[in-house]
């Protein structure tokens, strides 16, 4: 994702200068100080590294700050755990609607074998009938196994044994 903004360095900064420590000039003072009153600023200059703190919490990359001219641009790399599988490709990889659904399936028995169909719905945002539709085609295709009890069991994919993992 990227975040835009116009606005100018002070004079001789680069983006290097932006992340190492410096005092804060705001680009505009006037409305830097209504921000700060109204509370949505606790401080000056604290920004950019509030911002790489966040990120790495989070776990996520730090962000990328581009200077073009007059125009500041920061790049955020999205968690792989926060990726959205494309459905229109994995429509095209596995075969229809069906196969993105089952992408999306596998990848939340992968995170989690314990996991109920009805958890799968609530994670993935497919109903419970489709969810179930879905898991029968799987299982009868040889792609996952319920093993142990109903209440107690687990899934296994299959998959992965014949990809040698």
């Amino acid at each position: 994702m990227y975040i835009s903004n116009c606005s100018m360095l002070p004079f001789g900064w680069t983006a290097e200068t932006l992340l190492g420590s410096h005092t804060s000039k705001p680009y505009n003072p006037d409305i830097a100080r209504v921000f700060y009153r109204a509370g949505y600023i606790e401080s000056w200059g604290r920004g950019i590294q509030k911002i790489r703190d966040a990120c790495k919490t989070l776990g996520a990359a730090e962000p990328e700050y581009m200077v073009h001219g007059e125009d500041i641009m920061v790049k955020f790399r999205a968690l792989q755990s926060a990726k959205v599988t494309d459905m229109k490709t994995a429509n095209r990889q596995s075969g229809g609607l069906n196969g993105a659904y089952e992408v999306r399936i596998l990848e939340v028995i992968e995170k989690n074998r314990f996991v109920t169909q009805s958890e799968i719905a609530e994670v993935t945002g497919i109903s419970l009938r489709t969810v179930q539709r879905v898991v029968k085609l799987l299982r009868e295709n040889g792609k996952i196994e319920r093993k142990g009890a109903k209440r107690n069991g687990y899934w296994e994919i299959i998959e992965n044994r014949n990809r040698g993992e």
